[in-house]
C-alpha cells in the first residue's frame, strides 16, 4: 500500500530545535498547534539567499507549511506572524529548557493544542512574571497533557484533603503520603502548604518555591529516564 503524500498549509508552530542536515539544509524539530511535534527538513535554509534564512528561529511564532510521507517531511514555507519573543539571560535558558522538555516527553504526531497555547503564553510570561513559578506551572500542565497529572489535593491512601500544616513524601505513582508523627523516611519530604500552593498555582513563601522545584525535578527525572537534560548544564547549547 502506497502512503499518501501529506500536505499541511499555514500551521501555527514554533521551532523547538534544529541542526545542520547537509551543506545547505536544516533538520527541524517543530511544535505545531494541530499536529503536535513533527520533524521537517528545511532544504536550502542555510543559504543566505534562501527565503527561510533567518526565519527559522526559536521563540518566533510562525505559520509553516510542509508536505511529504514518513517520519521526516519537507518544509515548504515559513513566515513569522509576529515578532520573536525576545528572551535573554535566565529567561532564554528557561525557554530552551521547556523546549527540551517538549522534545523529550512528547511523542511525535500527537496533537496538544491547549499545550501549544500554554507554551506561547509561557514564553511571554517569562518577560513579565516570576520565572520560577512560570516554569512550575508549565511543568505541571505538561505532565497532565501527556497523561502523568499530579495529585496535589488529597492523600493517596485515605483521600483525606491535604493539610498545609502536615508533611508528606510524594509517591510518583499515587501521590502524597502523610509522614505520620514525623516518621523517618529516605524520601524527599514536602510540606502540605507547598502541594496546595502548586495546586492553586501560586507561591506563599520562598520555602514553597524551593520545595516545588525539588519535587518537580524528582518527578521529571522519573519520566525522563537515565538521560539527563542538556539544559541543566550551563554549557549545553549552541544557538540555531
Amino acid at each position: 500500500m502506497v502512503e499518501k503524500n501529506h500536505r499541511v498549509s499555514l500551521q501555527p508552530a514554533f521551532i523547538l530545535h534544529g541542526r545542520d542536515f547537509s551543506n545547505t539544509s536544516r533538520l527541524l524539530d517543530v511544535f505545531s498547534r494541530d499536529f503536535g511535534r513533527v520533524s521537517l527538513v528545511a532544504k536550502g535554509a542555510r543559504s543566505v539567499r534562501s527565503k527561510l534564512h533567518g526565519v527559522l528561529q526559536p521563540f518566533s511564532p510562525l505559520l509553516i507549511s510542509w508536505s511529504g510521507k514518513g517520519d521526516v517531511q519537507t518544509l515548504t514555507g515559513a513566515e513569522p506572524v509576529k515578532s520573536t519573543i525576545n528572551l535573554s539571560g535566565k529567561q532564554l535558558m528557561s525557554g530552551y529548557y521547556i523546549n527540551e522538555l517538549l522534545q523529550r516527553l512528547m511523542i511525535t504526531h500527537d496533537p496538544h493544542p491547549e499545550l501549544f497555547e500554554l507554551y506561547q503564553s509561557t514564553l511571554e510570561a517569562f518577560l513579565l512574571q516570576d520565572e520560577e513559578w512560570v516554569l512550575r506551572r508549565f511543568e505541571k500542565h505538561l505532565l497532565t497533557e501527556i497523561g502523568y497529572g499530579l495529585n496535589l489535593e488529597v492523600e493517596s491512601d485515605s483521600y483525606t484533603a491535604l493539610s498545609k500544616d502536615e508533611h508528606y513524601y510524594y509517591d510518583i505513582e499515587k501521590g502524597p503520603v502523610n509522614i505520620k508523627n514525623n516518621a523517618a523516611t529516605d524520601e524527599f519530604v514536602i510540606s502540605g502548604q507547598t502541594l496546595l500552593d502548586m495546586s492553586k498555582e501560586q507561591f506563599s513563601n520562598s520555602q514553597s518555591k524551593k520545595e516545588a522545584k525539588q519535587l518537580m525535578r524528582i518527578i521529571l527525572n522519573h519520566h525522563l529516564g537515565d538521560k539527563p537534560l542538556k539544559t541543566r548544564n550551563v554549557h549545553w547549547y549552541k544557538p540555531l
